[in-house]
């Protein structure tokens, strides 16, 4: 007798786990309600305003769908994706920066989202037109655009108004010109052009500007060894060592730390700096469309999009419960463009409540220029950092340096491509 309640006992447990494992996809504390695994890379204060977005949808579909958060840095993050989807243990919603999609694309480790966004009414007619078509590769979508990181021009205005500026620079020229008047009438610098990153999204930005190409259509050939290009290199070279209105020997963040110390007039970085300037006591910014450097208007940006990742075994239900979660979280990014972006939506975007958030809308009136839809970008890319690097300490001239960078780039890309 003793026997049969021990076996009774281990049938009780073993139906509890059994039952415990088989409800996992659906745990939530609901019966019914479906919880849903979010990847990002969000580990910075941006973090915390995509937490608040996804604690109202939670509340607003309790008992229906939850959204479980999952935050890696960016550094680990790829690696991490690649090995749970490639062993059948994906997340069902996943955030990815916009010039990554293509490459994960290719190896199928993405979700067309063709179908399931017109499911739910998103369409091309919602979104900037485009981030909106940066999302498609090989004919097919792949990502749903949460915004527009933008490179960005943010000034002093104390120190405009000292050398007698009261409007932002629109030219290089402009941007010479006040530069070196503030450079007469203060104690500051003009502007501090940074050796290392963003100096390549600078490169980027001039060499669109002057109406040069960054890669071919296929992604296999640096189309960036041009006399546009090296016009392009030059014309940042030259603010430090031609018409000295930057400092040749900025460290790694030391732009940031002059802007900041209101000891530059001038600072190019991305939109997401405006949080932290914000913070910054006694200093009195506004922001920009970055100057002109050629006869163009254009600006390199970046761009998060959702991603479904691909999954073993595909269920409709939980397909649609997220993408419900990416509509949602699309259609209230307001509080996402709080933390320093450009909402991707034209409902967000031309909102009044976007409106009044200065800062991000004068960075919103660009011409945004993003990395094309190939998966071999990066590698044929890739060497411009350390060549623009080189060129801005002096060390190779920018024809010599993009030269250098175009053959290590086509080595790398037909190398990824095979």
């Amino acid at each position: 007798m003793k026997g049969l309640k021990v076996m009774l006992l281990l049938l009780i447990c073993s139906s509890l786990i059994f039952a415990g494992c088989s409800n996992g996809a659906n745990s939530g504390g609901n019966d019914g309600e479906i919880t849903l695994e979010f990847w990002n890379g969000f580990t910075g204060p941006d973090g915390e305003d995509i937490g608040k977005i996804i604690n109202e949808f939670n509340e607003a579909h309790k008992g229906e769908i939850k959204i479980n958060t999952q935050t890696m840095p960016w550094g680990n993050f790829y690696d991490q994706y690649r090995t749970v989807v490639t062993n059948g243990e994906a997340p069902d919603i996943a955030i990815m920066h916009l010039d990554s999609i293509a490459g994960y694309a290719r190896y199928g480790l993405l979700t067309p989202l063709d179908d399931l966004a017109g499911d739910i009414g998103l369409s091309e007619g919602d979104f900037i037109e485009e981030v909106w078509d940066a999302g498609v590769y090989e004919d097919q979508r792949y990502g749903i655009p949460l915004d527009v990181h933008p490179l960005t021009l943010f000034y002093n205005v104390d120190l405009l108004e000292q050398a007698g500026y009261t409007e932002a620079p629109k030219t290089y020229d402009e941007l010479l010109e006040m530069s070196l008047a503030v450079q007469e009438q203060t104690d500051a610098w003009g502007i501090a052009m940074p050796v290392f990153w963003p100096s390549n999204m600078i490169f980027y930005t001039s060499l669109m500007s002057h109406g040069g190409q960054s890669v071919s259509e296929d992604g296999l050939t640096p189309l960036y060894n041009s006399p546009e290009g090296e016009e392009a290199l030059q014309k940042m070279v030259d603010l430090v060592y031609e018409h000295k209105v930057s400092p040749s020997d900025v460290q790694a963040d030391g732009e940031v730390t002059l802007f900041r110390q209101g000891k530059s007039a001038f600072h190019l970085n991305g939109i997401w700096m405006i949080a932290g300037f914000e913070e910054q006591d006694g200093l009195n910014f506004a922001t920009a469309p970055v100057p002109a450097f050629g006869d163009q208007e254009a600006v390199w940006a970046g761009s998060h999009n959702f991603v479904i990742p691909a999954q073993k075994d595909e269920d409709p239900e939980r397909l649609e419960a997220a993408m419900k979660f990416i509509k949602y979280v699309s259609e209230n990014s307001l509080q996402w463009a709080k933390a320093g972006q450009v909402p991707a939506k034209y409902s967000v975007l031309e909102s009044e409540e976007f409106k009044a958030l200065e800062h991000q809308y004068k960075a919103s009136q660009q011409n945004f220029v993003f990395p094309p839809a190939t998966p071999f970008y990066g590698d044929a890319w890739g060497p411009t950092g350390p060549a623009v690097d080189e060129a801005m300490l002096n060390q190779l001239s920018p024809a010599d340096a993009l030269e250098r960078a175009a053959k290590e780039g086509e080595a790398n890309a037909k190398e990824a491509a095979q």
